[in-house]
């Protein structure tokens, strides 16, 4: 008999499960998991949902705005890493941009007390929704500039040279 797509994701689950559910499932029938009461479930389904395939994109796209809200207001780090990760797929309008979320992706990326890879992918996400705005550009580069160097990981030292690079290009 075989078991339904909520039995697995409450299991454990490996990177060979996840790619399978992905490409099986896709994100139309894995999203509706996130919001799952179960912490386990939940985290899975964002797991699952960072290897859909690309094109699974422009559904994700569609429902940017619910996973903004969920990264906003989730407790779980996992969950707000991962779900801020699924973000990184879709793009960002010029002319829809939720300040709400610019402003907390530069408070996690300035808090020390936030994981390394919450703060790289909240770098990234930032300067995904300054790009097409020279003055929040700007802001962005000053930001990044007065984060102190030596006290960053080698992961966000990468990722805060390489978004400063791009920043000076636009």
């Amino acid at each position: 008999m075989e078991r339904k797509l909520g039995e697995i994701l409450a299991g454990r689950l490996g990177g060979g499960d996840v790619l399978y559910l992905a490409a099986e499932y896709g994100a139309e029938k894995v999203f509706p998991y996130l919001s799952d009461a179960d912490k386990r479930t939940a985290d899975n389904a964002a797991w699952v949902l960072t290897h859909c395939l690309s094109d699974d994109d422009a559904w994700l796209t569609a429902h940017q705005d619910e996973l903004i809200d969920l990264a906003l207001r989730t407790e779980s780090i996992t969950m707000r890493r991962l779900t801020m990760t699924v973000l990184l797929r879709t793009p960002f309008k010029s002319d829809d941009v939720r300040t709400d979320f610019l402003d907390f992706c530069f408070d996690m990326m300035m808090r020390p007390d936030q994981p390394n890879g919450v703060r790289s992918v909240a770098m990234k996400l930032a300067y995904l929704q300054c790009r097409p705005f020279p003055e929040l550009l700007d802001e962005l580069r000053q930001t990044l500039d007065i984060m102190e160097t030596e006290f960053l990981s080698p992961a966000l030292r990468t990722t805060k040279k390489n978004l400063l690079k791009e920043t000076r290009m636009q």
